[in-house]
């Protein structure tokens, strides 16, 4: 009886089906990651954006603000967007916060008196999601803007 063919008499099959089987669990895994995961990274890790708030006077000589207001998550498992206040502050300011996926994110900057400001949302230190300058002097910089609601992409608007 030869048996060189294959081992067990499966004739050289048996490692085909192996890799066959072997491929569609990579495929099979390909197929779950690139798939929404939203639910799972929601449960496990939270679902947060780091963001950075930018305060500072558009005019060139507005060096105080009155106050700032800016939103922050306390908790990135749960929903519900804490408002902060930061009393008289020099400018330029910065403040970084975590925003939870599909919330607003929203900083408002008050000048001083006759003052001009202006604001700005960046996403992870570097891309502008929002701007802001102050319609009139003394009157607030406002800038705002919901969060992606899909955690690790969020789409150029």
């Amino acid at each position: 009886m030869d048996r060189k063919a294959g081992r067990g008499g499966r004739g050289g099959n048996g490692c085909a089906w192996m890799a066959v089987g072997a491929a569609l669990v990579v495929v099979a895994g390909i197929a779950v990651l690139g798939s929404d995961m939203t639910w799972l990274k929601r449960s496990v890790g939270g679902a947060g954006w780091y963001l950075t708030y930018e305060a500072k006077g558009a005019d060139g000589h507005t060096s105080q603000a009155r106050e700032i207001f800016y939103g922050r998550n306390v908790d990135r498992y749960k929903s519900g967007v804490s408002t902060e206040r930061v009393g008289s502050v020099p400018l330029p300011w910065t403040q970084e916060a975590v925003i939870n996926v599909g919330e607003k994110a929203r900083v408002e900057v008050r000048p001083q008196k006759g003052g001009v400001a202006s604001c700005r949302i960046l996403l992870d230190g570097i891309r502008e999601v929002a701007s802001g300058t102050s319609p009139a002097p003394g009157e607030p910089a406002v800038c705002e803007v919901v969060t992606s609601s899909t955690p690790e992409k969020w789409d150029r608007k």
